[in-house]
């Protein structure tokens, strides 16, 4: 059974209707928790006051199972007809159905993504199923606008989206608009310390890292970090969290150690951290931007860079931080502060343009803003840099 396909076939039949201008989908389908870029965007239109409805269509809305029978009624009915009725619909990740759907001429689809930057390779760089790869190239061709956060990373886009390199747009990230507001850490961390009381008077260190496609080797994620030694070397003055990615199911976060795998804003959570524990996933991208200590734990290097997705920049040589491949580096490196913040700095600058809390502005302005009409890949704004930025602030 195709529910690509099958989604497809209702849409296509609520093209009979015709679009709505006020009306806009946002399809999660990566779960985020509401924080997203796809809300940046909502929150940005409300804040003006745009007169716009939104159809939210969530990763939960796709459970295939007896408990969810409504929901799935209801997708492929109200929400279909709503998106199939929509002048904008905008994703924050692959949606298959699109490349089976016969849009209207007046609507207009933008993949936004949920990871910044192009750190590890995905989508079509590194998916090898033929079948899928088919679907994911039809799925680009209804797709008007990839969103994406530097020029430097517009070919390796075209190439994740097998899309042509027109269709990348170099407007920032909405997401991370996020990190450049100012918030009260102190009492998020105050808050955090009632769960956790021991944290107290500690840096924080979140271990963060990606899954690897094969559930034998995500079991090895957590038995490659040995949290006892952690603890004995380093608990007095760090407190150790972990976040794991969504899409690792086969490793479990120890009961003795703090999991913030569900803790619902990733963004707020990294606000807090102190330094980042990473390996290959693009959390590094984000938690660049807030110019801190990175350290990359890549016990399995050499088999993630031969076997696995691999890179679209060299890995060692752009490196945000030190990379350790065994645990006594890992404690070594902290206890001697080896970190350096200008790899992180360069880090940030070669996956981002844009410094400031304005994308979620940029992109409501060229799709719903005073008449301006999107700009083609020649003629997009000047990106901010962080020390323009500054001056502005000052």
């Amino acid at each position: 059974m195709n529910t690509n396909k099958i989604f497809a076939g209702f849409f296509n039949f609520f093209r009979k209707w015709k679009v709505k201008k006020n009306q806009i989908t946002l399809v999660e389908k990566l779960n985020t928790g509401g924080t997203g870029s796809l809300f940046e965007i909502k929150n940005e239109c409300e804040k003006r006051g745009l007169p716009f409805h939104f159809n939210i269509i969530t990763h939960a809305d796709y459970e295939v199972s007896p408990r969810n029978l409504g929901g799935l009624l209801k997708l492929f009915t109200i929400k279909a007809f709503r998106m199939a009725t929509s002048s904008h619909i905008f994703l924050n990740d692959n949606f298959l159905p699109l490349g089976y759907m016969k849009l209207s001429d007046e609507t207009k689809v933008v993949q936004l993504w949920h990871g910044m930057g192009s750190f590890k390779k995905f989508g079509g760089s590194s998916e090898t199923d033929p079948a899928v790869l088919k679907e994911l190239e039809a799925a680009t061709q209804n797709t008007d606008h990839i969103l994406a956060s530097s020029k430097n990373i517009r070919d390796n886009y075209a190439e994740a989206f097998i899309a042509p390199k027109e269709k990348v747009i170099c407007i920032g990230c909405p997401q991370v608009d996020y990190f450049f507001r100012k918030h009260d850490i102190a009492a998020w961390k105050e808050e955090l310390s009632e769960q956790y009381p021991e944290m107290k008077g500690k840096k924080l260190v979140l271990y963060a890292p990606t899954f690897r496609g094969e559930e034998e080797h995500d079991k090895k994620l957590l038995e490659a970090f040995d949290f006892d030694a952690f603890q004995k070397e380093l608990g007095e003055d760090y407190f150790l969290m972990v976040r794991l990615h969504p899409q690792i199911q086969s490793a479990k976060v120890p009961e003795t150690v703090a999991n913030m795998t569900d803790y619902p804003n990733v963004r707020k959570l990294l606000c807090m951290t102190d330094i980042l524990i990473a390996d290959y996933s693009s959390i590094a991208v984000e938690y660049s931007l807030l110019n801190r200590p990175i350290i990359l734990y890549a016990f399995d290097k050499d088999w993630y860079l031969s076997k696995d997705r691999g890179f679209y920049f060299d890995y060692e040589k752009t490196a945000p931080g030190p990379i350790v491949e065994n645990m006594q580096d890992l404690i070594d490196c902290m206890k001697n502060e080896q970190w350096d913040l200008k790899k992180v700095e360069s880090f940030a600058h070669l996956h981002n343009d844009y410094f400031d809390d304005k994308s979620a502005e940029r992109v409501v302005d060229y799709y719903f803003g005073n008449g301006k009409k999107l700009p083609n890949s020649v003629s997009e704004p000047e990106p901010v840099s962080s020390e323009a930025s500054q001056k502005e602030e000052s």
